[in-house]
């Protein structure tokens, strides 16, 4: 499909059959998809930034040119450092035309500010149309991406209240520190510590907005791109630690304390410098001047409070026996010792064989590993669940890849690798509850070992697209495709690995453990990283 189709279809030029082939094409391309977005960023910045002008037609045909031509000559690239390098000196030189300023509820630079809103909500409707099932209030699929760990003197603004559960997860959007400190963990495993009075949005698991007040930042090698956004910069991490205030006025600072961090401000000259551990920089008002370098003031940064939690999982299999039918359970909860079941039962049993570190089981279709379990095990309630597994990839099949069930026939999470090309990524982590379902972005189906977790935070009405994460390797996935759905309540009763039928397991499994709690990213990642060496 060429670009004459995809303009013809943002400008709503095509009918309802090229509707529907563009659509279609759209949902199974990826590569379509990111030339879409493009097209609509460029249209769209276009659109702004010649609609407050009561512009001529050729002056408009004249200052596009000028566009593409500057495109040509920079390259694309690097998408970021497009919209800064490219479109924001475009609209700086251009006589009468207002330098664009940071947006209160966008944050995400010039292509963003006047493209994102309309284009995420037009591309999500037509990836994820399927009827009326689909539910489009979360792009990502993610509505908490963080939680307060620990706090000392911590009073919230009475307007954040509705934002913060009782068990410290916090919803996306702005939050308010009146007064004290608070610790808080994103989802990607990056922990921030925020001094009050402060105004912070929670934009994503590995981006957060601050608009006033004072953060200290700790960044380990799986949230390596965390990204504070300002009023006047931008801060990626790409070392360990920094400190960023902002006052209110919006003049920001950066300080880095190990590590390194790459700045930039958010409007105007936007060229990007590296920070080492040791230097600060502060943006002020003044859009076509370099960040300016000031004295490092790094010790007035809080860097910790509390300790984090350490969680014992309930089931624990690391499946290293050296023979024998007896598979151990070594978790806090009651002894769930499995037996393996010769092959006197019709095969019906996975065997051991070499695991990730130590022993491990090797799966055949058909085989099946069955531990009961005690009903305060329950469906609905806050879990995680963390193994290693090896898949042979899976060629021309469209089976799924039943790895683990817990609960029982009909009531249950499935996590399996997807198999449904139509659905999400092709052999990425797949979980599932009844008719709802996320799906990752990583291939894991490709023979080789991967870390594979998921953590369930419950809730009052727990809804799976919002309140379910996945990891591949320790680090937090991408979401390729989700179906909304209620998590019902009842006890879980049955742990299976592997399925009796066809669409079970081909392959091995390592180190599984089961925690009755939803526990944090830091220790998901080191259930990742202890054994991977």
């Amino acid at each position: 499909m060429n670009s004459e189709h995809l303009e013809a279809f943002i400008s709503g030029e095509l009918d309802d059959t090229g509707r529907e082939q563009v659509e279609h094409a759209l949902r199974n391309d990826s590569a379509l998809r990111a030339s879409f977005i493009q097209q609509c960023q460029m249209d769209a910045t276009l659109e702004t930034l010649l609609g407050a002008k009561s512009a001529s037609v050729e002056e408009k045909n004249t200052f596009n040119l000028s566009v593409m031509e500057a495109i040509r000559t920079d390259g694309l690239g690097n998408v970021r450092d497009f919209k800064k390098s490219v479109l924001t000196e475009i609209v700086e030189e251009r006589e009468g035309i207002t330098p664009f300023r940071w947006p209160d509820l966008i944050k995400t630079g010039l292509i963003s500010a006047v493209a994102s809103i309309g284009l995420m909500l037009l591309l999500q409707t037509i990836i994820f149309r399927e009827g009326d099932k689909k539910s489009l209030k979360a792009s990502s699929a993610e509505n908490f991406s963080a939680r307060l760990e620990h706090s000392k003197g911590l009073i919230w603004d009475n307007s954040s209240q509705d934002r913060i559960r009782d068990d410290g997860w916090l919803a996306n959007g702005l939050l308010k520190v009146a007064e004290g400190e608070a610790s808080i963990t994103l989802n990607s495993g990056a922990s921030i510590l925020v001094e009050g009075p402060a105004q912070l949005s929670i934009e994503s698991g590995n981006r957060v907005f601050l608009k006033s007040g004072r953060l200290t930042a700790n960044v380990p090698p799986p949230a390596s791109g965390f990204t504070v956004n300002t009023p006047r910069l931008n801060a990626v991490d790409i070392g360990t630690r920094f400190g960023v205030s902002v006052e209110p006025n919006g003049d920001s600072e950066i300080h880095v304390i190990q590590g390194e961090v790459e700045a930039s401000r958010s409007s105007g000259l936007s060229s990007v410098v590296s920070i080492l551990e040791g230097m600060a920089v502060r943006a002020d008002e003044r859009t076509r001047s370099e960040l300016q370098p000031i004295d490092y003031d790094g010790d007035r940064f809080s860097q910790s409070i509390g300790v984090a939690d350490i969680i014992q999982p309930s089931l624990r299999f690391d499946f290293d026996g050296s023979g024998g039918a007896l598979v151990e359970d070594s978790g806090a909860a009651d002894n769930y010792d499995a037996n393996l079941v010769g092959d006197g039962e019709l095969g019906r049993s996975p065997h051991r064989a070499t695991g990730h570190s130590g022993g491990g089981l090797i799966f055949q279709k058909g085989e099946a590993l069955e531990i009961d379990l005690a009903r305060d095990f329950r469906l609905d309630a806050p879990h995680s669940v963390a193994f290693w597994v090896k898949l042979p990839p899976k060629l021309g099949s469209s089976k799924q890849n039943q790895i683990l069930q817990y609960g029982r026939d009909g009531l249950s999470w499935n996590v399996s690798s997807n198999l449904e090309s139509s659905r999400g990524q092709r052999g990425a982590l797949r979980v599932e509850f009844g008719d709802a379902y996320l799906v990752g972005s990583t291939e894991i189906a490709d023979g080789n070992w991967h870390h594979v977790a998921y953590r369930h935070i419950g809730g009052e009405t727990p809804d799976l697209a919002s309140n379910l994460h996945l990891f591949i390797d320790g680090k937090l996935e991408p979401i390729s495709d989700f179906q909304s759905g209620a998590v019902s309540a009842g006890s879980a009763r049955l742990l299976r690995l592997g399925s009796y039928d066809e669409n079970g397991l081909q392959g091995w499994i390592d180190n599984l453990v089961i925690f009755q709690e939803a526990v944090s990213t830091t220790q998901l990642q080191e259930l990742a990283f202890l054994l991977s060496n």
